[in-house]
């Protein structure tokens, strides 16, 4: 199963320009050819994606992923560690968690920000709203897939948290204003 990230833009939208766009971020654009991610957007609009491969690993939507941390302790009773040792152990090993999750969540706001900084430059060039869509596929990206539920934005009123919360599987319109 791979993550990907759908960039819905106007049909009248110059192709050049968006392409422009998202390549000074790093970026290219390729046309997602799905029929309901197509019916779901309706007429005038473009799917497409927005890397080469996948995004998995993408911190747009990613707020509502449990971080991954499990403790040792368990292990360290078999090996026959005392109590004291175990709380002094794992004492150390949720510090270096802390800051692991600390720079995730710093790694996690920066990619965010680069989104948030696509997005204006897009609204800035001439379109009214965009599209995103942050969802797993288990197979083609062109498969037949269920119509995804629907949230508006205003731009004005989005952060880069309201990016890192959106919701996996929703198509997310965001407004210009």
């Amino acid at each position: 199963m791979c993550t990907f990230i759908t960039l819905f833009l106007p049909t009248s939208f110059p192709l050049d320009e968006a392409a422009a766009i998202m390549q000074r971020s790093g970026r290219r654009l390729f046309a997602q050819a799905s029929p309901s991610l197509q019916a779901a957007a309706g007429p005038g609009w473009q799917p497409w994606l927005s890397a080469t491969h996948c995004d998995c690993g993408t911190a747009l939507a990613s707020a509502g992923a449990p971080p991954e941390w499990k403790s040792d302790a368990e292990r360290w009773r078999k090996k026959g560690w005392s109590e004291a040792k175990i709380a002094r152990a794992q004492a150390e090993q949720t510090a270096r968690h802390e800051q692991d999750q600390q720079m995730v969540r710093e790694q996690a706001l920066d990619d965010a920000g680069q989104w948030l900084q696509r997005i204006d430059a897009l609204l800035g060039a001439g379109a009214a709203r965009i599209g995103l869509l942050v969802r797993d596929y288990d197979g083609s990206v062109g498969a037949r897939q269920a119509k995804p539920p629907e949230r508006r934005w205003s731009r004005a009123r989005l952060a880069a948290a309201d990016l890192l919360a959106f919701e996996p599987g929703t198509l997310e319109w965001i407004e210009r204003g």
